[in-house]
C-alpha cells in the first residue's frame, strides 16, 4: 500500500539496511576484493560486437524542429489537465505510485560523479517511504553496448549509500510483474538506446499502480510506442534530441546542452553544482500532464532556446517542492 504525505522530507538517513536477501528472479551484484562490481557472475551477455536492433517506437531522425511555443520559463505545458482533476480521456492514471524519470545517462563524461550519486539518492527516497527499501536495477537488454556500466554504477553506488539493491539483466523478451515480488523501488536502465520490450514496461506500469517507486533512466526512455511509457512519465515524446533547434548534439560530437537543476525541488537536495552541460542526445518532450514536476531543464548551451524537461517527477500525494 502507497501511503501518501502531506510535506515530504527527502533528508537521507545516517544508516541503512545492507546486505540482499535472494530472489529468484533476479541476482546480487558480486563485488571484487577491490569493492568493484563484478559483472561476469549476472547471467548476461554484454558483448558489444552483437549487433541488437531498435525495436523501440519510432527511431528515425525527425527533420522538423519541436513544435513548442517559446516562453520564458522553458516549454509550454499542454493544458490538458485543471485544477479540478485529471482529464479521464487521456488515459493517464491518478493512482500509480511516485516515478523519477531521468533522460541522461548517469555514467556520462560530462555529469559529476557526486551529483549522479545524489541525484539517485535523492530520486529513490523520493520514490517511496519505506525506510529500508528493496531495491532492483534492471539493465534493458537493448543497450547495444552504449554507456551499459550505467546501471552497475547505479547499483554500486546505491549500495555504497546503505541501500539494499539486487541487479537483473532483462531477458530477451522482457520481464513479468512476478519478476518484481518483493521489491519497493525498481529502477530501469538504458543510457542510450529506446527500451523495446513491451512487457517490461507493462510490468512496471502494473507495479507502479499497485504503489510502488519506479524510476526511469536513459537518454531514449521516452522513445517507445508502448502508452504505458507515456501514462508513467507523463511526457509526450517528441524525438531523439539529437538535434535540437537546427543544432546537432549526439555522442559527445558538436554542441552540448546545458542542464539546469530547478532549485528546493527535492530531487535535488544536498546538490550544490545546478548547471552542466551534456553531450549526448536528451529526447526532446513535452509535458502531458500538468501533475507532472520537472527537476531539470536543458536547452542548447549558450543559446536562447526554449528549455525542455530533462528531469521530472510525479507524486499523487507527495510535496515534489521544499
Amino acid at each position: 500500500m502507497f501511503i501518501g504525505c502531506s510535506e515530504y522530507n527527502i533528508g537521507t538517513e545516517s544508516s541503512k539496511s545492507s546486505g540482499v536477501d535472494p530472489y529468484d528472479t533476479a541476482v546480487d551484484v558480486p563485488l571484487d576484493d577491490s569493492g568493484t562490481i563484478d559483472d561476469t557472475d549476472t547471467g548476461s551477455d554484454t558483448s558489444t560486437t552483437e549487433s541488437i536492433n531498435e525495436t523501440g517506437g519510432n527511431t528515425s531522425e525527425p527533420s522538423a524542429e519541436p513544435s513548442t511555443e517559446p516562453v520564458e520559463d522553458g516549454l509550454r505545458e499542454p493544458e490538458l489537465e485543471t485544477d479540478v482533476g485529471y482529464n479521464p480521456d487521456m488515459g493517464l492514471s491518478s493512482s500509480l505510485g511516485n516515478v523519477v524519470t531521468i533522460l541522461m545517462a548517469l555514467s556520462d563524461q560530462w555529469i559529476p560523479e557526486d551529483t549522479a550519486k545524489q541525484l539517485l539518492i535523492n530520486s529513490v527516497d523520493f520514490a517511496t517511504e519505506v525506510p529500508s527499501p528493496n531495491v532492483l536495477v534492471i539493465r534493458d537488454d537493448n543497450t547495444n553496448g552504449e554507456d551499459e556500466d550505467d546501471p552497475l554504477n547505479i547499483t554500486q553506488w546505491l549500495q555504497d549509500a546503505g541501500y539494499t539493491v539486487t541487479f537483473m539483466q532483462e531477458p530477451t523478451n522482457g520481464i513479468s510483474q512476478s519478476d518484481l515480488a518483493g521489491f519497493h523501488v525498481v529502477i530501469f536502465s538504458n543510457p542510450g538506446h529506446p527500451p523495446d520490450d513491451d512487457s517490461t514496461i507493462d510490468a512496471l506500469y502494473s507495479f507502479s499502480r499497485q504503489g510502488y517507486g519506479v524510476i526511469l533512466q536513459g537518454d531514449d526512455m521516452t522513445r517507445t510506442s508502448n502508452p504505458n511509457m507515456e501514462a508513467m512519465t507523463r511526457l509526450i515524446g517528441v524525438d531523439n534530441g539529437g538535434s535540437y533547434y537546427g543544432v546537432n548534439i549526439d555522442n559527445n560530437n558538436g554542441d552540448a546542452y546545458s542542464v539546469r537543476l530547478v532549485p528546493y525541488n527535492v530531487l535535488n537536495t544536498n546538490i550544490t553544482l545546478t548547471d552542466f552541460p551534456y553531450g549526448n542526445d536528451i529526447d526532446t518532450t513535452t509535458l502531458a500532464s500538468s501533475s507532472i514536476y520537472v527537476a531539470a531543464w536543458a536547452t542548447v548551451d549558450g543559446s536562447g532556446h526554449p528549455e525542455k524537461p530533462v528531469i521530472t517527477a510525479y507524486s499523487p500525494a507527495q510535496t515534489v517542492f521544499q
